[in-house]
């Protein structure tokens, strides 16, 4: 698989452009391109490739591709798909730079249709041609139209330039995307749609957005993702370039996931994995394809707010309240306004709600400089890093917005960088001249709250350095063995990561069991030694605080408890440790996942991960500063931080040990399936692992 980033030109920019499987019928497939670059005035050469026609369309026609003799840049593939890698081994030969393979009926059905896929593969890896698909929609660049796909979008309006690059693995959800963004008049840098992914894959598309100085923005519809390392590269660049990537992946699922599998053959992967991946590379994850269109198209004209502070400025008190709700439920900040500013909003209108959000009533409706007033005050003196502007329906009424065509230019030129959305209902002449100023403009106030939420975050994204960055790697690890564990082995080796452990010893009689009691100080825990039991209590394979004198006894109870439950399991004796003292009881566990490989999940023990699923996942391997982020997303965080009068555990320390275990699953990846640590007791300083188990590959 080749390195990121490829040049994506001859996709993007094509200067010459071929159609193999031209038709004169300007409806269907092979038709539609032509006709609608012919439409657009495609400035360059189209050469229509049909095995009988002389003539397509009015341009002269080939019988084959190896016959135009002139460089293409994009050759346009719909042919019925048994034919297709012959096609595609024709356009390698004469030089072709990329193809968009239409036709579908690959890996999508599986059977002899993959190995046809898989031959396409392997042409664009011997020849170095693009390949796009096949079983995809194409691609399309406004600027310059060159029209790589046979959507009907050109039927009932044309796209504008701009500065968005989209990308999406389905065609069909990619022309309503297209169309999304056409409506809400967002300029399109270039948009691809993917299909099976035969060669160039989203991440190929992610780090052209990343590299190319004509796209701000990046938004993505994902249904799987076949190279992680790819995706992983991609977004790094995307973050590294400051340029936002927002993202809807799809197969949450359990249907979802297996309904993308068939869609595009691609590996859906645990849900939970991407949504870590996407917080851990300062991806914006967008649950609509609304809610990512609105947040694109918010990213591409407005600055991103430097901190989490909004001013509420409304005509209405309900509203306010409503906007002062969503923000807290997103964790903006709404503060009050000092008392300079109160005054100001008093003075003018002392009936009027001043604190923030500032309520300027109705009565702004008609004496429009109280709007004003109520504005100024938050921009000059509220310490605010955004401002969402509560109007209703005024954007219908033509008195009032006459009343106000001059307050809003008048304040955009004296806040010039300030952020401001303004949720109203309005024409599309008066959205026009409200986002002519600089304004956001978005209908329902919770959403104009949570775009300007999305924002924020994506600016704490972008500045958030790798979550690599200052790792310490590993010396020599020992070999993970095949077969199965105990969980004093485990331990053994999971220490060379430097987790925590008590004191481990390990009895095989009575007598070995009380000596090693007495050699520790205050009571001991007792655990059976097998690696074909991880339930250990469940069987009456623990004993806790135990002293040394009931040692012997201790070990001969276990012994007979877990053989007459396990009476053919073999056994390695009994685990003796101190008695941990008592802490905040947390999960660390590794999962091999298949697309990601290790991946970390760290929760609360207990009903917290067991009922409440309170927990959070992260790609091996990551730093300290992320291990932190890792933490404190969990809901149950007030526990780890001394909750009810109770000493806060050491967070470093936890954060400190999730990036060693990472590092350490990383490095060792190949030769573990899974890796379970619970408990790992979190203490006011430090910590200590209490159980180990280490699911060997196979």
């Amino acid at each position: 698989m080749s390195k990121l980033p490829r040049d994506l030109t001859a996709l993007v920019d094509p200067k010459s452009i071929a159609v193999i499987g031209a038709s004169n019928e300007p409806y269907k497939f092979g038709g539609r391109p032509i006709r609608y670059m012919r439409e657009a005035k495609f400035a360059g050469p189209i050469y229509p490739i049909h095995p009988r026609d002389k003539e397509i369309q009015g341009l002269k026609a080939y019988a084959d591709i190896r016959d135009v003799g002139q460089p293409i840049d994009m050759a346009i593939i719909t042919i019925p798909a048994p034919g297709v890698a012959d096609v595609v081994d024709a356009c390698a030969e004469a030089g072709v730079k990329s193809c968009v393979i239409f036709s579908s009926g690959f890996s999508e059905v599986g059977g002899e249709a993959h190995e046809w896929q898989e031959r396409i593969s392997a042409t664009a890896a011997r020849s170095g041609l693009l390949v796009l698909g096949p079983n995809c929609l194409g691609t399309l660049t406004p600027k310059g139209w060159a029209i790589g796909t046979f959507s009907t979008i050109f039927d009932h309006g044309w796209p504008v330039p701009g500065n968005l690059t989209i990308m999406t693995q389905s065609g069909a959800v990619g022309g309503h995307v297209l169309v999304a963004a056409r409506e809400r008049g967002l300029g399109i840098r270039t948009w691809v749609a993917t299909g099976n992914e035969s060669d160039v894959d989203v991440a190929d598309c992610i780090a052209f957005g990343a590299t190319d100085p004509e796209t701000k923005v990046i938004a993505a519809y994902m249904e799987g993702c076949k190279h992680p390392e790819r995706l992983i590269a991609a977004l790094k660049m995307a973050r590294d370039a400051g340029k936002p990537v927002i993202c809807m992946k799809v197969g949450s699922s359990e249907v979802g996931a297996a309904a993308a599998a068939t869609h595009t053959a691609s590996l859906a992967g645990a849900d939970a994995v991407f949504d870590a991946v996407f917080r851990q590379y300062g991806v914006y994850r967008a649950h609509s394809l609304d809610e990512m269109m609105n947040v694109a198209g918010a990213a591409l004209v407005s600055p991103l707010p430097k901190g989490r502070r909004l001013g509420i400025v409304t005509v209405s008190g309900g509203a306010g309240v409503m906007a002062a709700d969503a923000a807290a439920n997103l964790g903006l900040e709404v503060p009050e306004l000092p008392a300079v500013a109160q005054k100001a909003v008093k003075d003018a209108l002392p009936y009027a709600a001043a604190r923030n959000p500032v309520d300027v009533t109705a009565t702004a409706t008609n004496e429009f400089h109280l709007l004003q007033q109520g504005l100024e005050a938050m921009l000059s003196h509220g310490n605010v890093d955004m401002t969402v502007i509560f109007l209703s329906t005024v954007g219908f009424s033509p008195r009032i917005m006459e009343g106000l065509s001059e307050i809003f230019p008048a304040i955009r030129k004296k806040y010039p960088d300030a952020i401001m959305a303004v949720s109203m209902m309005c024409t599309p002449e008066n959205r026009r001249k409200f986002e002519d100023n600089g304004y956001l403009v978005i209908e329902d106030l919770n959403d104009a709250v949570e775009i300007l939420a999305a924002l924020t975050q994506i600016r704490e994204s972008l500045e958030r350095p790798d979550s690599s960055d200052g790792l310490e790697l590993p010396g020599v690890l020992s070999h993970i063995p095949a077969g199965s564990l105990n969980e004093a082995e485990a331990a053994g080796l999971l220490a060379e990561s430097g987790l925590q452990f008590p004191a481990i010893h390990v009895a095989t009689n009575a007598s070995e069991a009380e000596a090693a009691a007495r050699r520790i100080d205050g009571p001991v825990a007792m655990k059976v030694l097998s690696g074909a039991i991880q339930h250990k209590s469940d069987i009456g394979g623990v004993r806790l605080n135990v002293t040394a004198d009931m040692a012997a006894e201790a070990y001969a109870g276990i012994m007979n408890s877990v053989g007459n439950h396990e009476p053919n399991t073999p056994l390695d004796g009994v685990l003796v440790a101190p008695m941990a003292p008592k802490g905040v009881e947390t999960i660390i566990g590794v999962q091999n996942d298949p697309v990601f490989g290790p991946v970390v999940m760290f929760g609360l023990g207990g009903v917290f991960v067991e009922v409440l699923k309170d927990v959070t996942f992260r790609v091996a391997p990551f730093n300290e500063a992320e291990a932190h982020r890792m933490i404190r997303e969990l809901k149950g965080l007030p526990l780890l931080q001394g909750a009810r009068g109770a000493e806060p555990v050491d967070l470093d320390d936890l954060a400190r040990t999730l990036s060693k275990v990472s590092v350490y699953a990383a490095a060792q990846g190949d030769q573990f399936t899974s890796i379970d640590i619970n408990p790992y007791v979190a203490l006011p300083k430090g910590g200590v692992a209490l159980d180990a188990v280490i699911v060997p590959k196979g």
